[in-house]
């Protein structure tokens, strides 16, 4: 059990990394706000059958206005961090902007240890520093103009903005299944159970909110829906896996520990890439390639 969120959290980070190429290919075609709408509405049926499965199979389970608070916390976290992050790409440079956001890895770390008393181990803390340093340094590669990538404007504050948003929906995740768990005694040591109805209730609460601001400030985008379906669909299937991954890793480690271990999907990023893009500058990017493997390799040994 103790190595079993090492699994989910490299397994949500190749998940992930296949939802975001999928995304990317998508791009050109619609919006970014519908983009995220197809992240989060066509992993609702997803969450919806496993959440069935499990009332099936193990009843009902206990809940409490404090976590449906929670959940919601999530959920409107989450969508803003990607409201802001998408702002940032308008107000400064893209490299800019996903530099800082990828910062998001030491800001979980100290974020969790000043307020929810998530404490790494000095070896873990290490970990942790490197692997966002890879992530950084990974980045930083793609850039051809290194003098031109920081500089301060609303862009960058946005960005930063994001990235703190994030780390908070993703420990206010952890706080509503720690709130289900002393709910129900029955809950085993695996929390997947906590996991998967957890996900059902941020995903339905993402979706309602995400669908109603495209009613009210982009009537026809739905339209295109049809038209887009089986690769959306996918965007949902991946996004659902690897959300899945996320929500049961938090509920079983540290915060800071899932998000190191996940930056596995940076490097997964490289090889589609790679071989999908077709993009040449990999060698660049070993030396960060290489900080985060060492940042993961401590985190494990933390």
């Amino acid at each position: 059990m103790h190595a079993l969120w090492v699994f989910l959290a490299l397994g949500a980070g190749l998940f992930q990394s296949a939802r975001n190429g999928l995304a990317r290919s998508l791009s050109d075609a619609v919006s970014p706000a519908l983009n995220s709408w197809s992240r989060f509405a066509f992993n609702l049926p997803f969450s919806t059958a496993l959440v069935a499965a499990l009332l099936a199979t193990y009843g009902v389970l206990q809940v409490s206005p404090l976590y449906f608070v929670l959940c919601l916390g999530t959920g409107v976290t989450q969508l803003l961090g990607n409201v802001a992050l998408i702002t940032a790409f308008r107000h400064t440079s893209f490299a800019q902007a996903i530099v800082l956001h990828k910062l998001e890895i030491v800001f979980t770390a100290i974020i969790g240890a000043l307020i929810f008393s998530e404490l790494p181990t000095p070896v873990g803390w290490i970990g942790v520093v490197l692997s966002g340093a890879g992530v950084v340094v990974m980045q930083l590669a793609r850039v051809p103009e290194k003098r031109q990538v920081f500089h301060r404007d609303l862009g960058s504050l946005l960005a930063v903005l994001a990235g703190i948003l994030i780390v908070f929906a993703s420990f206010l995740l952890k706080e509503a299944s720690h709130v289900l768990v002393e709910l129900n005694s029955r809950v085993g040591e695996s929390r997947f159970e906590v996991a998967g109805h957890t996900l059902f209730h941020v995903t339905w609460m993402e979706v309602v909110l995400l669908t109603l601001w495209l009613r009210l400030r982009r009537p026809g985008e739905l339209s295109r829906v049809p038209t887009h379906f089986r690769r959306m669909l996918l965007i949902g299937f991946f996004g659902f896996l690897g959300s899945l991954g996320w929500f049961w890793a938090y509920s079983l480690t540290l915060v800071a520990y899932v998000k190191s271990v996940g930056q596995v999907e940076a490097i997964a990023a490289v090889f589609l890439s790679l071989f999908i893009w077709k993009e040449r500058e990999v060698l660049p990017q070993l030396p960060g390639m290489a900080l985060v493997v060492l940042g993961i390799m401590l985190v494990l040994l933390g």
